[in-house]
């Protein structure tokens, strides 16, 4: 019996109801009153573990005239528990990965490091162009910079087509150095536009402390880079005046 507490124990039963299971196992069926008699645990101990042990699917209870009594299920059950157990751990596991960029970004903003958050979905580039309309909306002139890529630019709206509206509605303004043809002009009275007609692969925005970088990658769905840095921000806007300056 010590092995069989051992694999109770390990699938997540505590004391008691590791003591109650093992009574009830060799029983088949038995009252509370009797299993409180084997275990020497009080009535309502016991009550709880076989609430517990039946909500696991480990046991099963039916009425006999107005008693009550509960039943062992086949220790197959465990198997069926451990495969529960499983398919929640995976579920876990993938709500773990969705959240540790965030959770990175956090643990390495100790001793002056930027913070870094990386996005490969769909909804994760909508969250930087969301996070890029609640920071600039509270800045207090209101404004951000970016290189506009052609490549990039068809891709990034498609994520969030009503980026360009809420942004005039909150009365933000841009500066926009546009890599290849188009842009969108429909925020001319918010924004300032100069061409280059070399394209480029990445979109880059400038806002507020920090910069992110959204680009697409061989299958054609975006990813983006996500960074916090007061230092690196004022590095790559100083670049951007210069050059904007020189257009």
């Amino acid at each position: 019996m010590l092995k069989v507490r051992e694999v109770l124990k390990d699938i997540g039963l505590v004391d008691k109801e590791i003591q109650v299971y093992c009574a009830l196992l060799p029983w088949g069926s038995a009252s509370i009153r009797a299993l409180a008699q084997k275990t020497n645990i009080n009535r309502g101990s016991v009550h709880d573990a076989l609430g517990a042990l039946e909500e696991r699917g480990l046991i099963a209870s039916e009425y006999r005239g107005s008693r009550k009594r509960f039943i062992i299920r086949s220790p197959e059950e465990i198997l069926e528990i451990l495969k529960n157990q499983k398919n929640r751990l995976l579920v876990i596991e993938k709500k773990v990965r969705d959240v540790l960029p965030t959770l990175l970004s956090f643990y390495v903003k100790h001793g002056g490091r930027p913070a870094v958050e990386y996005f490969d979905s769909d909804e994760g580039i909508r969250q930087i162009l969301e996070d890029v309309l609640e920071i600039v909306s509270k800045l207090p002139n209101k404004a951000y910079a970016l290189y506009s890529s052609k490549s990039v630019r068809s891709y990034l709206y498609k994520l969030f087509p009503q980026f360009t509206k809420e942004k005039v509605r909150l009365g933000i303004r841009t500066r926009v150095i546009a890599l290849g043809e188009g842009g969108d002009p429909k925020n001319l009275k918010l924004a300032q536009r100069r061409w280059l007609s070399t394209d480029a692969p990445a979109y880059v925005l400038i806002y507020g402390p920090k910069i992110a970088l959204i680009s697409i990658a061989d299958d054609h769905s975006p990813f983006g880079v996500l960074i916090r840095d007061e230092k690196i921000a004022t590095t790559q806007r100083i670049l951007f005046d210069h050059l904007w300056e020189k257009i």
